[in-house]
């Protein structure tokens, strides 16, 4: 299972507890995935300490999965070693989920918990990359490049026992997806020039896509999960539908109600205590021996309030897998065998990192009142103020003081391991006079007292917000208030509650500036993205437009570079050609490197501590949105 669509919210960020291919059939040889080097130096290197190297992990390729015929279902055998049924993985996280509707979610958090409950018709071959099927017996692609059509493996059921038919792929992509219900942001990623797929039943388990025009990503899109079409329709039919759908299988709900297709099920969630998945037994996947998949009959994740106890729960043996922040590597090398648990390296972590300023020029149609205040908005709007930012920050110094060197700067959009990488643009070094010259050039000016002011004679000075509980929010947001005292800059910190910054971002907009981290489903596919860096996207965060009671974005006031970002992606999306591709991401990589609307931080190496007693862990570089779980259906304890 790997998560498929548009980049995610990540609790900022970097602590520990979201491309084109067009083939028809898996491949089956091993594959080696080559990650860039980054500008600082190789990003797949060793770690190092206590006397042990900590290698890039290089989990052999199983071979393809094999479908068999078990009692007239079509079912997905098992690639690892058989193992034993039964037992609880113990995992951890925090904050508390905000919704269980997959659908609805925008952090990764939700997305995390909800991705267990929901498949999709193809997922990413964890191994290389490629798109392989999932609850699709097969897939096929024409040669036009406009309709792909996908057939379900025969016998599938919902948990409730309903048949999982093609009506509920259509049903998915033409009400839910193209209609903005919950998070819009699907909405963004499929849609080329405003325009959604057209998706039919050929019958009842063949379902046929086309596109208006060719979409170099679309292969990837169509693993996004569906829903099951009779427990949903009924919601959104309903009166104040789309409404309805915001609050359905809330963490609020009743976990007799969830219908899934994917392994495990919502049991139980206590805020701030714990959520539970039980094992769905309608699942269609089964071992070697033909015996039903999951192993495990429940996965728990205990509802931590920072990555500081999260850690302190997997030393006490309390969980079994734990994210390990660079930070506490060489504190945990030395202690692996007493502690019973090893580290697994699983490379540059696919995750971006940044302070981003709100740029909002518009006022609340309810109040009347701009959305921040207008000297600042100004600060805000100009790019040298940015860019001034961006050259005072000291990141190597991020690096080593709070990963430990175990990690790297970070200046662009897409991380070194994308095939659309950008190498021309280099790395920013700290360099407070420079900035000065930029702010100067906007008509600030840093007097004798030590304070910039604006051309106005107003102080600048502002609030930045990040999530309470994130070690890296509180450290690095630190650094960032220091390194702003060099320009006479005074900013406070404020540490709140991730679900009431997320409200914040989207909906109120009452906000100066926030540390951020976003992660892709797909590190390969710059599109994922398009639900950031377009204008109308759900997470185009620096300056988010609210959707109307359609769903529907719209946008009268884009920049010119703004308007420049959506063609990118419109013309990146529709661009089969690898070359065009490249030569479009990385046009749109230098667009955001010019004029900084995320100021980019730093980036760890993905690292997870697991205990010896789980069985068949097999983590991959793209297995990084799960934790390294791709597999989660075949993983036990011993």
């Amino acid at each position: 299972m790997i998560f498929i669509g548009s980049l995610s919210l990540l609790l900022a960020a970097c602590s520990a507890g979201e491309k084109t291919v067009t083939k028809t059939t898996t491949t089956t040889t091993t594959t080696t995935t080559t990650i860039a080097s980054d500008t600082t130096g190789s990003a797949d290197a060793s770690l190092t300490g206590a006397g042990s190297a900590l290698p890039m992990v290089n989990s052999p390729y199983p071979g393809p999965y094999k479908i068999i015929d078990k009692d007239g279902v079509a079912m997905r055998e098992g690639r690892f070693p058989e193992g034993q049924s039964g037992g609880t993985l113990m995992r951890s996280t925090f904050p508390d989920p905000k919704t269980f509707n997959y659908w609805a979610a925008s952090d990764l958090g939700s997305r995390d918990i909800a991705a267990l409950m929901f498949s999709g018709l193809l997922t990413i071959d964890p191994y290389n990359g490629e798109i392989i099927p999932d609850l699709a017996e097969s897939f096929n692609v024409d040669k036009d490049g406009l309709t792909y059509t996908a057939k379900l493996r025969k016998g599938l059921v919902w948990s409730d026992g309903k048949p999982i038919t093609s009506e509920d792929v259509v049903f998915t992509w033409n009400t839910l997806i193209k209609g903005g219900y919950g998070n819009s942001s699907l909405r963004d990623v499929t849609t080329i020039n405003g325009a959604s797929p057209k998706v039919t039943a050929i019958d009842n388990l063949t379902v046929k896509f086309e596109t208006p025009v060719p979409f170099a990503p679309f292969l990837r899109l169509i693993g996004i999960p569906f829903a099951p079409k009779h427990i949903v329709k009924p919601i959104i039919d309903a009166p104040d539908g789309r409404k309805n759908f915001d609050h359905f299988w809330s963490v609020n709900s009743d976990p007799s109600s969830f219908v899934v297709s994917g392994p495990y099920k919502i049991k139980q969630f206590v805020p701030s205590q714990r959520v539970t998945l039980e094992a769905n037994p309608k699942y269609s996947m089964v071992n070697k021996k033909g015996e039903k998949l999951p192993y495990f009959s429940a996965i728990t994740y205990l509802l931590v309030p920072d990555s500081t106890t999260s850690l302190l729960k997997f030393r006490a043996r309390e969980t079994d897998i734990q994210q390990i922040r660079p930070r506490d590597v060489l504190t945990l090398m030395p202690v692996r065998k007493e502690e019973d648990f090893q580290l697994y390296n699983l490379g540059p972590s696919i995750s971006t990192t940044f302070i981003t300023f709100n740029q909002n020029r518009r006022s609340n149609p309810k109040t009347k009142k701009p959305y921040i205040s207008p000297k600042k908005s100004a600060w805000f709007n100009d790019v040298n103020f940015r860019q001034a930012i961006n050259h005072v920050l000291n990141r190597e110094q991020m690096v080593a003081n709070y990963f430990k060197g175990l990690g790297f700067p970070q200046h662009t959009s897409e991380p070194t391991s994308s095939p659309y990488f950008n190498p021309e643009l280099k790395a920013f070094k700290p360099d407070a006079a420079y900035s000065l010259s930029l702010l100067e050039k906007s008509g600030f000016k840093k007097k004798d007292d030590g304070k910039l002011y604006d051309k106005d004679g107003n102080v600048v000075e502002f609030t930045i917000i990040a999530p309470a509980g994130s070690t890296f929010s509180e450290a690095v947001g630190n650094m960032i208030v220091n390194d702003l005292l060099a320009l006479g800059i005074k900013a406070n910190l404020q540490l709140i509650n991730f679900n009431i910054l997320i409200n914040k971002t989207e909906n109120s907009l009452d906000w100066e500036s926030c540390i951020f981290s976003l992660q892709a489903g797909d590190p390969l596919e710059p599109n994922d993205g398009a639900n950031v860096y377009k204008s109308d996207g759900r997470l185009h965060v620096f300056d988010q437009r609210i959707p109307g009671s359609d769903g529907k974005t719209v946008v009268t006031d884009a920049r010119p570079w703004e308007k420049r970002l959506d063609e990118i992606f419109n013309q990146g999306a529709t661009t089969l050609d690898k070359s065009k591709r490249t030569e479009l991401y990385r046009e749109y990589q230098k667009i955001i490197y010019d004029q900084a609307p995320f100021v980019y931080l730093i980036n760890p190496m993905s690292i997870y501590a697991v205990r010896n007693s789980i069985q068949n862990y097999q983590p991959t570089f793209f297995s990084q949105p799960n934790a390294g779980l791709h597999n989660v259906e075949e993983i036990w304890k011993k």
